[in-house]
């Protein structure tokens, strides 16, 4: 367990410094303050931080449990402020918000406790069962004559986090409707025509209405689902009124008390899940008391920030450990109630061995815990790896210790919400997990190997293939199973839809050559800077070189952006700008939602499988506007 506590803030004229005091009881645990760290007051005004005193900005430390000081400086705040945050960055495994905060925002405590050993109860349903989910929205007032008749839609099936992306018609009433099976709650959102962004979240048998207004506000439902998602957060516009299946109301006045009750409800389900898996698959005494007090520590040091300003409400699930309860801020007492977990209580993790159920119930337990001191079922395996004399290093033990984690969880997911077999989700996450780690895989399973030939993973891997049952799901997971083992089908067919069509009419200019299309944006930093240093390959191919490879472009930036970096960078270059519509269903043909993104088309119209990314002349120079042009 860790704390992290503001003991001191000083208003100098040239800085605002900020004491902290940190302790750990596991010396395993790191602390960064990152470079991009600043203070953002109640108007939403930032305050980059300038110094460390003891440390680098960037630099990994640690204390211990008799604890540690050290001192941050950022631009003055104005000497009378009462309220700020701290916002961190380094990730989600070192602290992201800490401040001081007026009686408002007083941490809440819990308002249940559980008995040690408590009984399990039997949940007497499966949690989630397949079903559809229909989105239903209207735009009040549309006219076909407003220049778009098509929205977006992204949604995500979680937990195997597959992106989707879909055009959603609107009929000349301003109505569109779509549906989806789903085994699992997902998230998604709906993205309007001047590109903002609506979230939802849905569960299978839901049916969620979305209603637009002229004004810019909008009123929809949010599914019940949403307290499985302790860490995702919910983003609504300033105008905005949603009311929720629980008939929770979240608007623009909303009092924090009632925030902080709804938290504590959703983190009830945590121990509902414990209960359940401790009842079906039969939990010793150990393991139960183990994931019981996860939970707690879990509650312990999540608190929900809410934070208002002129544009948006935010309501954010933080597992975190930065607790402020006090209200002074120029001298702050330290006290003695550290919320901390009597670490005798974890000795006895020492003397079971993890298994699957385990695994199940916390599979981030490694964020807390040492697993190489404590789970001896990968100690095990760390150990013989150690005897490989040198040829493992820390980042490659830590790749491995995930990695198996994973392996184990992925493939039994399901087993939680009552499932007779590993999940699909589970093991379509798992595949993209390998993608993720492929600079180092080859090493992590050749370690794996030698350690634990009869592994877990190894099976998993073998006998994938044949435990997929959905159509859908064995497509999308043989692209990525063959990707890996690269058997990968060369190129892919584009469906019949309006999308194929807009490119036709895009690929007629082209005949018999290789269109390699890049989509961007005037406003996606990547995009532009990708643009400017593949600046002198694009005049190469413009020569006439590679008759048989065009590059294009294609966004549906309004004029005014396009124009003026078109003429800059892009004179001379095949580049188009669709509308919307256009531009929409293309995203939903190549099912992307985030750009830059690319594509190339072969003379006889279908779509490579793997795109390799923007060439460039040298991805490593500091000053690619001065390089490009040379």
């Amino acid at each position: 367990m860790k704390e992290l506590r503001i003991t001191h803030v000083e208003f100098a004229d040239t800085a605002t410094i900020l004491t902290f005091s940190y302790k750990s009881s596991l010396p395993s645990y790191r602390l960064s303050v990152g470079p991009q760290t600043y203070l953002s007051d109640e108007k939403d005004r930032h305050y980059k931080v300038l110094f460390m005193t003891e440390h680098m900005l960037g630099e990994f430390f640690s204390a211990g449990p008799e604890g540690t000081t050290f001192h941050v400086g950022f631009e003055p705040l104005p000497a009378g402020t009462r309220i700020f945050d701290m916002i961190e960055g380094m990730g989600s495994n070192y602290f992201k918000i800490i401040g001081i905060h007026d009686s408002t925002y007083t941490l809440a405590k819990p308002k249940f406790s559980r008995k040690e050993l408590a009984e399990a109860k039997q949940i007497r349903s499966s949690i989630f069962k397949p079903g559809v989910v229909t989105l239903r929205g209207t735009i009040v007032g549309y006219d076909h004559n407003d220049g778009f008749r098509t929205y977006k839609l992204h949604y995500s099936d979680y937990p195997a986090d597959i992106n989707n992306t879909l055009a959603l018609d609107i009929d000349s009433e301003g109505n569109f409707e779509s549906s989806f099976d789903v085994n699992y709650f997902f998230g998604g959102a709906i993205v309007d025509h001047n590109n903002n962004w609506y979230e939802f979240i849905a569960q299978p048998g839901d049916t969620l209405n979305i209603t637009f207004y002229k004004d810019g506000s909008v009123n929809y439902s949010l599914s019940d689902g949403r307290p499985y998602l302790l860490r995702n957060y919910v983003r609504f516009s300033s105008g905005l009124n949603v009311v929720d299946n629980s008939k929770f109301q979240f608007t623009d006045s909303i009092d924090w008390p009632s925030v902080l009750d709804y938290a504590w409800k959703c983190k009830k389900r945590g121990h509902d899940y414990i209960d359940y898996v401790a009842s079906k698959y039969n939990l010793t005494a150990f393991e139960y008391q183990y994931a019981n007090i996860m939970m707690e520590n879990s509650i312990l040091e999540s608190y929900l920030d809410c934070r208002m300003d002129i544009s948006y409400q935010y309501i954010t699930y933080i597992t975190s450990t930065e607790h402020v309860d006090t209200t002074k801020i120029i001298e702050i007492t330290e006290n003695s109630d550290w919320i901390l977990a009597d670490s005798a209580g974890l000795n006895f993790i020492a003397d079971f061995t993890a298994n699957d159920s385990l695994m199940l119930i916390m599979p981030v337990q490694w964020v807390i815990f040492n697993r190489y001191k404590y789970d001896r079922a990968f100690y095990k395996s760390v150990v013989n790896l150690d005897s490989l004399k040198g040829k493992v290093d820390d980042a490659t033990l830590y790749a491995l210790e995930s990695y198996m984690t994973d392996s184990i969880h992925l493939a039994n997911d399901m087993k939680l919400f009552g499932a007779s077999e590993p999940s699909l989700f589970g093991k379509i996450c798992m595949m993209q997990d390998i993608d993720r780690h492929l600079e180092t895989l080859n090493t992590i399973l050749i370690l794996y190997a030698v350690a634990n030939p009869d592994s877990v993973l190894t099976s998993y891997m073998t006998k994938m293939k044949g435990l997929l049952n959905d159509a859908n799901l064995e497509a999308r997971a043989d692209r990525i199973y063959q990707d890996y083992f690269r058997k990968q089908v060369p190129y892919w067919d584009l469906p019949e839809c309006r999308g194929k069509e807009v490119l036709k009419s895009i690929l007629a200019n082209y005949p018999g050559k290789y269109v390699y299309i890049d989509f961007w944006s005037t406003g996606c930093g990547p995009c532009i800077s990708g643009i400017k240093r593949c600046y002198n390959n694009r005049r190469e191919l413009m020569t006439g070189k590679h008759d048989k490879f065009v590059m294009i472009f294609i966004t549906s930036d309004p004029e005014e952006a396009y124009e003026p970096f078109r003429k800059e960078w892009l004179e001379g270059a095949e580049s188009y700008r669709l509308s919307q519509d256009d531009y929409n269903v293309l995203a939903g043909m190549f099912n992307f939602s985030a750009i830059p993104h690319h594509e190339m088309i072969t003379p006889d119209g279908r779509a490579v499988t793997n795109v390799p990314e923007m060439f460039v002349v040298n991805p490593d120079d500091p000053d690619p506007e001065l390089q490009s042009k040379q």
